[in-house]
């Protein structure tokens, strides 16, 4: 008896033994995997903090240029602001480097922590005892990620007025300066244009379905949409009975980004919540660049509700966001010409 009992045992504990070793690769690959994660971040932070600290240093260096340019003009302030516009340059280009090594720092870590969402998986579905389950549960949902903050960026351009005593560095600054906004108009323009498509698309299925809904009513009068007793006519009466095409709720708003318009609502009444949110911020990340009456229709045309009535207001500002680009691009290369020429007659 006492034979059979410890060979009993012995097939438990091996049986045991087995399961926990086919276990433990999962648990090696999720460790593994969450190492390289964490290494990945740290790299992630160091980046960052450097990254900051450079913007901080080149927004500094721009104040004391703009302090030196406030000076009465001299020999020692032109030395100053020469010597101020060569170190701001030099940060500016590391600062550029900064940024595109964070960029690629923040996709490797995107990879890393998909693959040890993977692993968690992974190992979660080798049925794992009840403890490192619920850490892994615990490690997958910090790794679920939280909602962005939305930040809503408003758009101040550069000075326009070109300095008649202005030297070729501080030209190309202006004229740098200028290329970011261009930059960031473009980037409403595509915006505005996507979102004016998207709501006269929507507009149209809004109109198609209210047609259709008048078309159905209007033959719901008729004597021969009546059900018949005994006739073949009788299989119309469904249509009859007011739950035919009638029924039917008007399309909604089709989704989509807007051109980059977030997911929080704005307040309009009806539509994608993207297209709404891009609107809210529009009012605000254009405030700067047209003029009053194109902000308040886009306030109008928000709050009617209407995708027609928005897909104008979007058009307008559009054509507004454009012309000022236009304005802009003009300008910079009358700089750009003037740096040139200026440094040919050195």
């Amino acid at each position: 008896m006492s034979r059979w009992f410890l060979v009993l045992v012995l097939s438990v504990a091996s049986a045991t033994g087995s399961a926990m070793a086919q276990s433990a690769p999962a648990t090696q690959i999720t460790a593994k995997a969450q190492v390289d994660a964490s290494s990945v971040e740290r790299k992630v932070s160091q980046l960052a903090a450097q990254r900051t600290q450079l913007a901080r240093a080149y927004a500094e260096q721009l104040e004391a240029i703009d302090r030196l340019k406030k000076q009465r003009a001299s020999w020692r302030r032109d030395r100053e602001l020469r010597d101020s516009l060569s170190a701001a340059n030099d940060t500016a280009t590391k600062l550029g480097a900064a940024t595109s090594e964070l960029a690629k720092a923040n996709t490797a870590l995107a990879g890393a922590r998909r693959a040890l969402a993977v692993a968690i998986t992974t190992e979660l579905a080798s049925n794992p005892v009840p403890a490192r389950a619920t850490e892994l549960k615990k490690l997958a949902a910090a790794l679920a990620p939280a909602a962005p903050e939305r930040k809503v960026h408003r758009i101040v351009l550069p000075d326009l007025e070109v300095d008649p005593l202005a030297d070729p560095d501080e030209l190309e600054a202006q004229a740098a300066a200028l290329r970011d906004s261009e930059a960031e108009l473009s980037r409403q323009v595509v915006g505005l244009e996507k979102q004016a498509t998207e709501l006269d698309e929507v507009a149209k299925l809004r109109k198609a379905h209210d047609r259709a809904s008048d078309l159905a009513k209007r033959d719901d009068d008729q004597p021969q949409r009546t059900a018949q007793s005994g006739g073949g006519r009788g299989v119309l009466s469904g249509a009859a009975d007011g739950k035919g095409n009638d029924s039917s709720p008007a399309p909604e708003s089709a989704g989509g980004s807007g051109g980059g318009g977030t997911t929080t609502t704005g307040g309009g009444s009806s539509g994608p919540s993207g297209l709404t949110g891009f609107e809210s911020d529009a009012t605000i990340v254009l405030s700067g660049v047209v003029d009053a009456s194109t902000i308040d229709t886009l306030n109008r045309a928000q709050r009617s509700g209407d995708p027609a009535q928005r897909a104008l207001a979007a058009k307008k500002a559009r054509d507004a966001v454009s012309g000022r680009l236009d304005q802009l691009r003009k300008r910079r290369a009358e700089i750009e010409a003037i740096v040139k020429s200026r440094k040919k007659s050195r």
